[in-house]
């Protein structure tokens, strides 16, 4: 196997990506097949070791619970849609684009991503490069060791240290070619970088690609990143408190087209996590109901009646602020996107 990787620092793997590896081994487990994440590997990767380094967070114990027990709490349940509905989105725009020609295929800040294994026979004819910091990296390639029997022989490992290393000539050197047409993933982590970074990540892939390269991205508008300041540690799946990995870049409000445009790609039409129609196609099962239904009516019905307490409540600076961004988030559409961005031709 062709690989690039180091020896690994003495750091732990980053906690954020096991426990989005978690909520999509969770999702996994779902009965009905029609709302059930579709990696089945990541539930052979997310062992006790990984439970125990997400201790923070209720999946911690869901995935050790009865199924049906554990899909009582809003907590995991919330992260198991959101992979569902991102898994299968990205999914599907990674088959489009191998359809489309793209031959090769870069996933940036790969984590536990399983999709060189899931997607095997569709890429056996293309370049897959994984790259990550090392320690995460190491971590996830012992644990396949375990449990796959082979590695699909044109996978790279890449590793580089994000904040140090260049990204281009590290891609480079693991053979990526300017001339063909890439399609780059860069799932679940944009809001961990600082703006700086997004823009020389963006910059590269947009000046060094064929045309029709594009990236697809999920990420949070400013309005994202200032609501959960304010929201409770772990709230939405975000960082509980101490794992430091705090959450840094917001794209520019309402749904960041504009900011994507600046940096030279075609960002289509955006989409919210909670767009209707990605909702429908996505999360609901063939018998009209949608994964987690039961749950989120409950946390809903429990909303409104504390929405009406504070409404009872006298006015204050607080409550007149906290409306005014409810209204704002409204206004843009939401927070969480969606977007594929192409490179033009030039």
């Amino acid at each position: 196997m062709n690989n690039t990787e180091t020896q690994p620092e003495k750091r732990m793997p980053s906690r954020t990506s096991i426990m989005v590896a978690a909520a999509r081994a969770f999702g996994s487990r779902e009965p009905d097949e029609s709302v059930r994440n579709p990696d089945m590997l990541a539930d052979h990767l997310i062992g006790d070791e990984e439970l125990a380094l997400i201790a923070g967070h209720p999946l911690s114990q869901g995935l050790r619970q009865d199924y049906h027990e554990a899909s009582q709490n809003p907590a995991i349940v919330g992260l198991a849609w959101m992979m569902l509905l991102r898994t299968r989105f990205i999914d599907d725009a990674l088959c489009c684009a191998v359809k489309k020609g793209a031959t090769q295929i870069v996933l940036l800040g790969a984590g536990f991503d399983t999709r060189a294994h899931r997607f095997r026979e569709l890429l056996k004819d293309c370049l897959v490069i994984e790259v990550d910091a090392a320690p995460t990296q190491h971590h996830k390639r012992r644990r396949l060791a375990s449990v796959v029997s082979d590695e699909p022989p044109n996978l790279i490992y890449l590793t580089i240290d994000f904040a140090t290393g260049d990204l281009g000539d590290a891609l480079r050197s693991a053979g990526l070619r300017s001339d063909e047409k890439t399609f780059y993933i860069w799932e679940g982590v944009s809001m961990y970088l600082t703006e700086e970074g997004i823009r020389k990540t963006l910059a590269f892939i947009a000046s060094h690609s064929a045309p029709g390269s594009s990236v697809v991205l999920d990420y949070f508008n400013s309005l994202g990143i200032e609501y959960m300041k304010l929201a409770p540690p772990g709230a939405g799946g975000g960082d509980p408190s101490g794992w430091g990995e705090p959450w840094l870049f917001g794209a520019p409000a309402p749904d960041g087209a504009e900011f994507f445009r600046e940096l030279g790609f075609d960002p289509g039409q955006p989409v919210s996590m909670y767009n209707p129609e990605l909702v429908k196609r996505y999360t609901i099962g063939k018998n009209g109901i949608g994964y987690g239904a039961n749950v989120f009516e409950k946390t809903r019905a429990a909303a409104i009646e504390a929405r009406a307490r504070t409404e009872a409540e006298p006015d204050t600076p607080e409550k007149k602020a906290a409306a005014d961004f409810q209204k704002a988030i409204a206004a843009a559409g939401g927070t969480y996107w969606l977007a594929e961005l192409t490179v033009p031709a030039h």
